[in-house]
C-alpha cells in the first residue's frame, strides 16, 4: 500500500520529536544522576586515602562540584559531565604548596571510576554513589493526652540491618512493638502492640512531617489521640560550613550532621553528635594507612553559628562554622515570586560612602533588624550585617535586583545574617523591623507612611535625598559623594551632594 506523503511527513516529524525527547529525557536523567554526594577512595603512596565528591545542580541545569578530604575542601574547576563521562580540575593548597590534579573518568549505575593525575603521578580512583538518610530517622519527643494526662514518650525510628525504617516506642508506661513501619512521600506509618500490667492493645499511627516536626493521630479501639513529636537535637541537623584554625594556618571543612545525629566531618564518618543544651561535642578517629588519630569535637552552638576546639594528638585548632541554608533550587535566602507589576522608579545604587552613614546615622544596636525596601544590589543589608552583625531583609519588586542582591550576600558570606525577598513593598508588614532605609521618590515616601506608622517606638527611618511631606525629620545631614572610587558609582555620581533624611517612630507632625 502506497503511504501518502503528508502522513510519510506526519510520522517523520513525530519520530524526530520523539528521538529529540528523548535525548533530553536521558541528558536530564544523566545530570540527575550525578547529584549527590560520592565516596571515593584511592591509593597514594600505598596508603588508601578516602575523600568525598559532592555534585549539586541548579534548576538550568548546571552541575557545580566539591573535593571534601581531610585536610580540606576545594571546588571544582572546568567540570564536564556529559554521557556519563567526568572531568574536572582540582587544585588543592598545602601551606605555600599547590597541587593541580586533572581528573577523567565515568559514572555507570551509581559507580564511579577514573584517574586522577598530577605532578606527582597517576591515582587509580574508585567510587560510590551514598544514599541521603531519610528525615524521618533520629528520635523523636513524642506528646499527647490520655485523658487528663500529659504523655511524654520518645520514638527512635532508625534502619533494620535491610535498610528498611524500623522504629522503637520508648515509653515508661508499659512495653511496646513496632512493626509494618513504612515512611513515603513524607508520610510515617506503622502498627504498635502495647501492654501496660494485663491490659493488652494495638494500634496504628499515621503522621506527617514537616521539616523537624512529626504530627500525626494514634488509632485504636480506644479512640483517636492526636500526637505531636519534635525532632532531638533538630538545631544541629544539617550542613556546616566550618573555619579551622591554628598556627599554621586555616583551612575549610564541612561537618553533615545527620537527622539521626550521627555525622560526616570531611570525610571521616562521626558515630553520635552530642547537644546538651547549647553544649556540642563529639569523638572519632582518623585512619591515614596503619596511622590512628584519635579526634574530638567540644564547643557551643548559639542559633545558626557554631564555635569550638577541634582536638587530636597532633595539638587543638579553632574552629568556627555557620549552618549552610538549603533550597531546592541551590539557593539559600532568596525569595522569588510570581510576577509583579514595573517598577515605580528607576534603579540608581546609593554610593557606598552614603550608605555607611545612613547606618551610622541609624545608631544600630544589638538585636536591632534592618529593612531596605528597595534594596537594588543589597548593598544597605549586606553593610548592615557585616558592620554590626544584625539580622537584615532586603525587599525589591524587581528580580534582576533580588538576583544581583543575591549575589553580593553570598560574596560577602553574609547568608546567615540577611534574606532577600521578591515583594512589593507596598504590601509589607513593617513591624518587625527596629530600622528601615529608603531611597524613593517622596511621593513614595507618603504612600508608605500608614505602614510605617506602625513600625514599634523608637525604630529609625532613613531616607536618601527624599523627605516624607508630613513628617519632620528629627535630623537632616548632607554630604559630598564622588562614588567612593567605584567606577560604576561614579558614572552615576559624578562629585554630588547627597541629603540623608532621619525620623524616629512617632515621628512629630509637620
Amino acid at each position: 500500500m502506497k503511504v501518502p506523503t503528508s502522513l510519510k511527513t506526519v510520522c517523520f516529524l513525530a519520530l524526530m520529536l520523539f528521538l529529540t525527547f528523548s535525548s533530553q529525557a536521558s541528558a536530564g536523567q544523566q545530570r540527575k544522576g550525578i547529584a549527590g554526594d560520592w565516596e571515593i577512595k584511592m591509593d597514594f603512596n600505598g596508603q588508601q586515602v578516602t575523600s568525598i565528591l559532592s555534585f549539586s545542580q541548579d534548576k538550568e541545569g548546571k552541575i557545580t562540584g566539591k573535593w571534601i578530604a581531610f585536610w580540606g575542601v576545594n571546588e571544582l574547576n572546568n567540570l564536564k559531565y556529559e554521557e556519563n563521562k567526568l572531568s574536572f580540575v582540582q587544585v588543592s593548597r598545602f601551606g605555600d604548596t599547590e597541587i593541580t590534579s586533572n581528573f577523567t573518568g565515568t559514572i555507570q549505575r551509581s559507580k564511579l571510576s577514573g584517574t586522577l593525575s598530577n605532578d606527582r603521578g597517576e591515582f587509580e580512583v574508585e567510587g560510590k554513589k551514598l544514599r541521603r538518610m531519610p528525615m524521618v530517622m533520629g528520635s523523636w519527643e513524642m506528646k499527647f493526652k490520655v485523658g487528663e494526662r500529659d504523655i511524654t514518650t520518645m520514638l527512635v525510628v532508625k534502619a533494620d540491618e535491610a535498610g528498611k525504617p524500623a522504629a522503637q516506642w520508648q515509653s515508661q508506661w508499659g512495653e511496646h512493638q513496632i512493626t509494618d513501619v513504612t515512611f513515603k512521600k513524607g508520610k510515617l506509618t506503622f502498627q504498635r502492640k502495647s501492654k501496660i500490667q494485663d491490659q493488652e492493645w494495638e494500634s496504628t499511627f499515621e503522621g506527617t512531617l514537616k521539616s523537624h516536626k512529626l504530627s500525626g493521630v494514634i488509632k485504636s479501639e480506644r479512640g483517636d489521640i492526636t500526637a505531636e513529636g519534635t525532632r532531638v537535637g533538630a538545631a544541629l541537623v544539617g550542613q556546616w560550613e566550618l573555619e579551622i584554625s591554628s598556627d599554621s594556618g586555616s583551612r575549610k571543612q564541612l561537618l553533615r550532621v545527620n537527622p539521626d545525629l550521627s555525622a560526616m566531618l570531611g570525610p571521616i564518618a562521626v558515630k553520635k553528635v552530642s547537644l546538651d543544651d547549647n553544649e556540642v561535642a563529639f569523638k572519632t578517629e582518623l585512619e591515614f594507612g596503619e596511622q590512628k588519630y584519635d579526634i574530638s569535637f567540644a564547643g557551643n552552638l548559639d542559633g545558626r553559628k557554631l564555635s569550638g576546639e577541634l582536638t587530636s594528638s597532633r595539638g587543638s585548632q579553632q574552629v568556627t562554622g555557620k549552618k549552610i541554608r538549603r533550597t531546592s533550587a541551590g539557593q539559600k535566602n532568596v525569595q522569588i515570586k510570581k510576577k509583579f507589576r514595573k517598577p515605580d522608579i528607576l534603579y540608581v545604587p546609593t554610593p557606598q560612602e552614603v550608605v555607611d552613614k545612613m547606618l551610622e546615622m541609624a545608631e544600630i544596636k544589638e538585636g536591632d533588624v534592618v529593612y531596605d525596601l528597595g534594596c537594588g544590589d543589597g548593598r544597605i543589608v549586606v553593610t548592615a550585617a557585616k558592620r554590626y552583625g544584625v539580622k537584615a531583609i532586603g525587599f525589591d519588586i524587581n528580580p534582576k535586583r533580588v538576583r544581583e542582591s543575591l549575589e553580593n550576600v553570598r560574596k560577602n558570606n553574609v547568608e546567615d545574617l540577611v534574606t532577600i525577598k521578591h515583594e512589593d513593598v507596598f504590601t509589607l508588614d513593617l513591624s518587625q523591623a527596629n530600622v528601615v532605609t529608603l531611597y524613593l521618590l517622596p511621593s513614595l515616601n507618603v504612600k508608605l507612611m500608614p505602614q510605617l506608622e506602625k513600625l514599634r517606638p523608637g525604630s529609625r527611618i532613613l531616607s536618601h535625598d527624599f523627605d516624607m511631606r508630613g513628617a519632620k525629620p528629627v535630623e537632616v545631614y548632607r554630604m559630598n559623594s564622588s562614588g567612593n572610587g567605584n567606577d560604576d558609582d561614579e558614572e552615576y555620581y559624578g562629585e554630588e551632594q547627597h541629603t540623608i533624611y532621619k525620623w524616629i517612630v512617632p515621628w512629630e507632625q509637620e
